[in-house]
């Protein structure tokens, strides 16, 4: 197998203050483009899809690193202030992938002319924006955040849909060659009504665990609709040297945030709670202590909604109403678009609430119909 290095700058893109309502939407991101698959036929691993997923969530610890790419075929429009959540799910992303441990590793993401990292160091995390000189430093744990790229290399977005379907069906699938790696495979197959996915692929190391590509399929779709893979992959500690991120020099933007300081932020948005129950579901906390977002449902049918404060929820309203199809509902104003297995809807009667996930078109117009008894 061929061991890359590459230099030790980095990107991550700079967050803006306004979009924390696109946090949430990283539940439901998901989707993405069929990717061509050019490969050797594979020897069978020889590892039942029960054990394989034991494996891959214990191997949360696992150093390696790589060049892993994501493409997305969702072709979700261009939302006022959820653009960066619109490139991830409707284009392909190419990332480089450090990774020392849960609390040590970096994803660089390259594009035409750019190159954006992201460092996560124990307790803090830092954005690198090489084009912008731009530093910032994000100190304390981020319940909310933006959607970003380190979510959707195999490792995270694997790990994270099997946690969702825990309780789901499994298959064998053959084995499959993947970065030069023989890695064995599985589907899950989810149970719960109303999830708009039929089910998602999985190949991974055997021997390690480590997740190294996953291809997620729509119901009523003949091929995937999102593909996250590594083209190379070393399982070895990468070099501490590039988890460290850039130093302050003159001419480089530096500043610092606190996660402390969002969630405060949201707690005065206390009116915007959603409903205890949507389309006959009971509300959890999405996020321990805010009560302006809630999550419903269970397994891959769990949708999020949020309450979006004033102009903000009226742009991100606004823009929707041209792309998607209005629903009829007494007493609010609603528009729901789909973008594959990807359903967002816009719920405005007096506040404007923003709900998205993985379900049809049937389970979100009974939530637009309860937002709307909810506050009239």
């Amino acid at each position: 197998m061929r061991q890359v290095t590459w230099p030790g700058r980095t990107v991550v893109t700079g967050q803006t203050r306004r979009r924390w309502a696109a946090v949430l939407v990283v539940v439901a991101v998901f989707g993405a483009v069929p990717v061509v698959l050019a490969h050797r036929p594979a020897p069978a691993a020889g590892l039942a899809p029960a054990a394989l997923r034991d494996r891959i969530t214990a191997s949360a610890g696992r150093a390696y690193h790589g060049y892993a790419q994501s493409a997305g075929a969702l072709g979700l429009p261009p939302l006022s202030h959820l653009e960066e959540l619109t490139a991830l799910v409707s284009g392909t992303t190419e990332m480089r992938v450090w990774h020392a441990a849960a609390d040590r590793w970096r994803v660089d993401v390259l594009g035409p002319g750019t190159e954006r990292g992201l460092y996560q160091l124990p307790g803090e995390q830092y954005r690198w924006d090489y084009a912008e000189s731009q530093l910032t430093r994000i100190v304390g744990e981020q319940p909310l955040r933006l959607p970003q790229a380190a979510d959707l290399t195999p490792p995270e977005l694997v790990r994270r849909l099997l946690r969702l379907g825990a309780g789901d069906r499994l298959e064998p699938l053959p084995s499959r060659r993947v970065a030069g790696m023989v890695a064995a495979g599985l589907r899950l197959v989810p149970a719960a009504p109303g999830t708009t996915v039929a089910h998602v692929d999985v190949w991974a190391d055997p021997a390690s665990g480590l997740p190294l590509q996953a291809e997620l399929t729509a119901r009523g779709a003949r091929r995937p609709v999102f593909v996250t893979r590594f083209l190379e992959l070393t399982l070895a500690a990468p070099d501490p040297a590039v988890l460290r991120p850039p130093g302050r020099t003159p001419g480089t933007g530096f500043t610092t945030t606190s996660a402390a300081d969002v969630l405060a932020a949201l707690d005065r948005w206390d009116s915007l709670t959603p409903p205890d129950r949507l389309a006959g579901y009971p509300r959890r906390d999405a996020v321990d202590g805010v009560s302006a977002a809630g999550s419903y449902g269970a397994g891959l049918a769990r949708f999020v909604a949020v309450g979006v404060p004033g102009r903000l929820g009226d742009e991100v309203y606004g823009t929707a109403a041209r792309w998607g199809r209005r629903l009829t509902v007494p007493g609010a104003d609603a528009v729901l678009i789909t973008a594959g297995p990807l359903s967002l809807l816009l719920v405005r009667a007096g506040p404007t609430y923003l709900v998205t996930g993985l379900v049809d078109a049937s389970l979100m117009q009974r939530v637009a119909a309860d937002l709307a008894g909810a506050v009239a």
